[in-house]
């Protein structure tokens, strides 16, 4: 599975649906890298884009993570998202900036499949994080307000953590969504999930340049596992608790450097879900 995304340079992401038809559904996601486009890693060619993507993962049974989501855009969808509450969902404020419609946006819930099952979820309010950077890509959070309660077969919330909290580097931690599982490819119908370790910040700064590392962010990866396009605004689960949404990295998705998540334990982003969401 692959997960996570920034841009060296202006980037249309594209996804073909099962029919064979060609979506542009990222076309207005044009970012830079983190800190500009001067600073580019110094690891030969690489790409870099702000599309979360699993790579190196296996088909998952909603089931057993019944707080995915699919967050669509005009009935396609465009990243993921998770439950948290029975009328809040949490993804990634890149995924819903510039703020869209309420009318663009649907959830789907309760279905492996991309395209069918479960129930679609209409959304009533959008609420991106005040502090989100589409410069630095800090605060990368996003909530979504339903219009009717998020609950049906195989619907269940994550628990998020106290603020501050964590766990040491090394611990697995689940990721999933129906991004990218190769590049290029197009999406999975089914739902992927990959385990991949944390990392500590100083092991981050160090794959990546110092400056783009937030203390609102967290890292995890290991080579041959990553996050990639398609899986952005998705979670990060470790026993039971949401710890980070996937937020960018490598668009390659070889896992080579490390994927980039949202904090859901930094005080400032733990304070925002509760004030806004109560949870």
């Amino acid at each position: 599975m692959v997960l996570y995304f920034r841009f060296i340079l202006c980037f249309t992401a594209s996804i073909f649906l099962a029919d064979g038809s060609h979506v542009d559904v990222w076309k207005n996601y044009n970012f830079r890298l983190p800190g500009g486009a001067q600073n580019i890693p110094p690891i030969g060619t690489l790409n870099v884009e702000r599309n979360a993507k699993i790579f190196g993962g296996r088909d998952a049974n909603i089931q057993d993570f019944p707080y995915q989501l699919s967050l669509r855009r005009s009935g396609v969808h465009a990243c993921g998202a998770s439950v948290i509450s029975l009328r809040w969902a949490l993804s990634a404020a890149h995924c819903t900036y510039p703020q869209p419609q309420t009318n663009e946006i649907s959830l789907r819930a309760g279905s492996s499949n991309r395209l069918f099952g479960g129930t679609i979820i209409s959304v009533a309010q959008i609420v991106n994080h005040p502090r989100f950077s589409e410069y630095t890509i800090e605060y990368d959070v996003s909530l979504l307000q339903t219009v009717t309660d998020i609950m049906g077969q195989f619907i269940a919330p994550v628990a998020l953590p106290p603020a501050t909290s964590g766990f040491a580097p090394g611990t697995g931690a689940n990721v999933t969504g129906w991004g990218l599982q190769s590049v290029p490819n197009s999406l999975p119908l089914e739902l992927q999930f990959v385990e991949i370790p944390l990392i500590t910040m100083e092991q981050c700064r160090s794959s990546w340049p110092a400056e783009w590392i937030m203390e609102d962010m967290l890292c995890a990866g290991q080579p041959g596992r990553d996050t990639c396009g398609g899986d952005s605004g998705g979670p990060l689960v470790i026993n039971g608790y949401q710890m980070g949404i996937a937020s960018w990295g490598v668009s390659d998705c070889s896992g080579n450097l490390p994927s980039v998540f949202a904090s859901t334990a930094h005080p400032t982003i733990r304070s925002f879900i509760q004030d806004y969401s109560g949870v």
